[in-house]
């Protein structure tokens, strides 16, 4: 075996040093990924700058009767707001969640109708789907934000989110729970990768909800006490606009001062 692998160095070290690399960007993913996605593809948002430590909670493809009430309860526990981006077609299993989510200061997210990729559907099809979607949800209150199914877009869905008065939201925190059944590898996850200014991506449903719920039960506590505010997204945007102008001010003062 010894003597193999001295014969095949050069073939198999650059494969795992391939392998072992994706691994590591996948388990610690860098912001410039996502600085470098936006340039290729922009339009959407996958985390804003800010030096505060505050990051936005959103979570995908509610509501369900089970699940949702007990993320509700985790997060009313620890004074936490999430986003909800919600598969307008669930609410009908789940009529009492979405009243709920607006009474406790959550916020609505389009998701668009059913837990499809939205960019493998024709431009036509995708914005019957957007609009239809938000023709229910805003009948609950104001909804600008928009996460596509599967999370691929193009720029024609920008664009015909943005006519529809809508922004595209991805996240930079995704710890792979559509994939891994594994509470211990969400908080794991989060708790590695998550700075000022992320947007966490989980999910609900019958069986991941539960998992979130649990997550969420554990992770909570421990980011409060590194001083993080969980929050909408629309929260994650003024904290981060406060802090643009708060840099501002520093800035423009010492310019003031040197002169």
């Amino acid at each position: 075996m010894l003597a193999w692998l001295k014969q095949h160095h050069r073939r198999w070290l650059p494969v795992l040093f391939v392998g072992v690399l994706a691994i590591l960007l996948a388990l610690f993913p860098p912001r410039w990924g996502f600085r470098l996605a936006n340039w290729v593809a922009p339009g959407a948002v996958y985390f804003l700058e800010t030096a505060q430590p505050t990051v936005a909670l959103t979570i995908d493809d509610g509501p369900s009767a089970g699940a949702t009430p007990q993320i509700l309860d985790v997060l009313d526990q620890f004074g936490a707001t999430a986003t909800f981006f919600l598969l307008t077609d669930n609410i009908a299993n789940a009529p009492t969640q979405v009243p709920r989510l607006v009474n406790d200061d959550h916020e609505l997210g389009n998701h668009l109708t059913t837990d499809e990729a939205s960019i493998r559907l024709s431009p036509s099809d995708f914005e019957q789907r957007l609009y239809q979607a938000d023709a229910v949800l805003s009948a609950y209150g104001p909804v600008q934000w928009l996460r596509p199914g599967m999370g691929w877009y193009n720029p024609r869905m920008v664009q015909a989110a943005a006519q529809a008065g809508y922004r595209l939201a991805l996240g930079s925190v995704f710890p792979y729970d559509t994939h891994i059944p594994w509470v211990g590898f969400i908080t794991w996850f989060i708790q590695a990768n998550v700075q000022p200014g992320d947007i966490i991506v989980l999910h609900d449903g019958p069986e991941r909800g539960q998992r979130t719920a649990a997550a969420l039960a554990q992770l909570l506590p421990r980011l409060q006490a590194r001083g993080y505010r969980i929050v909408t997204l629309s929260a994650l945007f003024d904290a981060a606009a406060q802090s643009a102008d708060a840099q501002s001010s520093m800035a423009f003062s010492h310019h003031s001062t040197s002169q």
